[in-house]
Order: C-alpha cells, then structure tokens, then sequence
C-alpha cells in the first residue's frame, strides 16, 4: 500500500482536482474539550486518489494538524497517527473519521492515556498515567473515570473500587502511605459510610 502525500487547507473558491470534503467531517470530532471543525471546502491539488479503497495518506490541514494513516473512500478509517500544534498526539484506529477502538493519546502536559475510545472520548477500560506518577487503570465513560478502577498516588496511597462521574463514588477501599485502610461507601469523593458503628461519647 503506497503513501500519498498532499497539503489541504480551507477554501471557498473550487479548484481542480481530488476534493476530500469528507475529510473535514472527519476531523470533526470532539475529544477532551476540543472541538476541530475543518471546512466542508477543502481541496488538494494533487492526483485523485488510486482504485484501491484503502491507502495510507499524509495530511497537513491548515493550523498544523497533521494526519497520516489509513483512509478508505474520502475518510479516516483504520489506523493513523493525529498530531496537533499544542503537542497532542493520538495514535491508534479510527472508524468512520472518529477515534474509535484502541489507542494512545499524549497530552501536552505529559499526560498518557491507553485504551479504548468511542466516539472520540475515553469509554471502556484504559490507564491513564500522570507525570507526578499518579496512575488510574480501569473503566471509563464519556472521558471520566466511570465504573470500577484503582489510583494509586506517587507516595504509595491507594483507592480501589467505584467511581462515577469522575469522583470516588460506590464501594471503595482507601490504603494510606502508613498502612491504614479504609473501607466503606463513598460518594462524590467523601467517604460517606465506613460500616462501622459510632465511637461511644
């Protein structure tokens, strides 16, 4: 399978040549607050592309977001490397235009998330791994830690159990540094009920 190279930008006039208007709705997708709208016009002024139906393609749109990966008709399908200007960058498949399935997304700040994706958005299970060490590994729903998972903190601390809307939420178990656990209910992060009786007064 070769690879195609060609620059596309927005514009508004027509121009000879392969036009990949598919290619702007498949930029437009929404993940982790940003949303990438590419023009319906865009164009490139290279050849039309081969018979095959998928080919590997490298596209550079205007603002410097850089595509390169597999394309099948006019759209980003299969799996591709999506780099922007702030310095993220997913890597893995894509479905339709969208990041869907399994993948990598590197975040400016040195964030790394692996795992899976629909709809553009972290959903299913993955690991998500801080700078400062703090890891979370386990269910995720429309980009918040959703659904049973562990952290565990660089000084050795530790929660496993539920979480929802992104928060410590539902049966859960809190080790701290010194060995002490907590168990109990919690909810949008507080630990609500130990399961233990009062302290007599």
């Amino acid at each position: 399978m070769g690879i195609a190279f060609f620059a596309a930008k927005a514009n508004r006039r027509r121009r000879p040549g392969f036009r990949c208007a598919a290619l702007g709705v498949a930029l437009g997708f929404v993940f982790a607050g940003a949303h990438l709208t590419v023009a319906d016009e865009v164009a490139t002024e290279l050849t039309p592309p081969s018979p095959s139906n998928a080919r590997t393609v490298v596209v550079i749109l205007d603002g410097g977001i850089r595509y390169e990966g597999t394309v099948r008709g006019k759209q980003i399908d299969g799996v591709g490397k999506l780099s922007f200007p702030d310095g993220r960058v997913y890597e893995g498949e894509f479905t339709d235009g969208r990041i869907e399935g399994e993948g990598t997304y590197t975040y400016p700040d040195g964030r790394r998330y692996a795992g899976e994706f629909r709809n553009g958005m972290r959903n299913g299970y993955g690991i998500l791994e801080f700078p400062s060490g703090e890891i979370y590994e386990g269910n995720w729903r429309n980009d918040k830690r959703d659904g049973h998972g562990t952290v565990i903190w660089p000084d050795g601390e530790k929660y496993v159990g539920s979480f929802r809307d992104g928060k410590m939420d539902g049966n859960g178990a809190y080790t701290y540094s010194n060995g002490r656990v907590r168990e109990g209910v919690w909810s949008a992060g507080q630990l609500v009920d130990s399961g233990k009786p009062p302290a007599p007064r």
